[in-house]
């Protein structure tokens, strides 16, 4: 019986080392990438219809960037949380959004729903530090229930719907580069 445990605490250990050496391979092997231009390139070619129209919404300046007292595993976070918000305001009255191709909104949603699901699953093999919900993500939070609340207020309108398409795929490029600032982190460093 105690060989039977010690051998299987070995291996659970052998496992758990593998595991936590790898870091995220979603990230480190660049495999985010195809999606993520996958992503933008959906949103890029719906809507177009009111360009003229813009919300006075900026993303928070510290968003998107390497602080120093974060850890790696508090940026993949922040892009965590930012796709969970956008999918979040992209399943809000779905239905309104009339004049997009269907297909495409549904490609452009698995899409985010499985940068989400990548990310969470990064996120149990990080190091992060005591405080993971920092002043950033706080912020940027603020500024996803902005877009939200824009959009409640226009009644979901065709022209709100451009002003967020906008501005979320301003959100995309940025997470774009920052990930793959993070994807460098990550080979320059075993810390993880």
């Amino acid at each position: 019986m105690g060989r039977n445990i010690f051998a299987f605490c070995f291996v659970l250990s052998l496992l758990c080392g593998c595991c936590s050496s790898l870091g995220c391979k979603w990230i480190k092997d660049d495999l985010y990438k195809p999606t993520s231009k996958e992503t933008m390139n959906l949103l890029k070619h719906m809507g177009k219809e009111f360009v003229k129209e813009r919300a006075h919404m900026h993303i928070p300046p510290k968003a998107y960037k390497m602080h120093t007292h974060m850890k790696l595993g508090d940026n993949v976070f922040e892009v965590y949380e930012a796709f969970l918000n956008i999918s979040k305001i992209f399943n809000l009255n779905e239905d309104s959004v009339t004049t997009w191709n269907r297909t495409a909104l549904d490609i452009f949603r698995n899409n985010l729903y499985r940068q989400t699901k990548e990310l969470k699953s990064c996120m149990q093999e990080m190091k992060y530090s005591e405080n993971r919900r920092s002043t950033e993500i706080k912020t940027l939070e603020s500024y996803f229930k902005k877009l939200e609340h824009f959009l409640e207020n226009k009644n979901y309108s065709a022209r709100a719907w451009e002003v967020i398409r906008i501005q979320v795929q301003d959100n995309l490029e940025r997470m774009d580069r920052f990930t793959a600032h993070i994807r460098t982190h990550m080979m320059d460093n075993s810390n993880v």
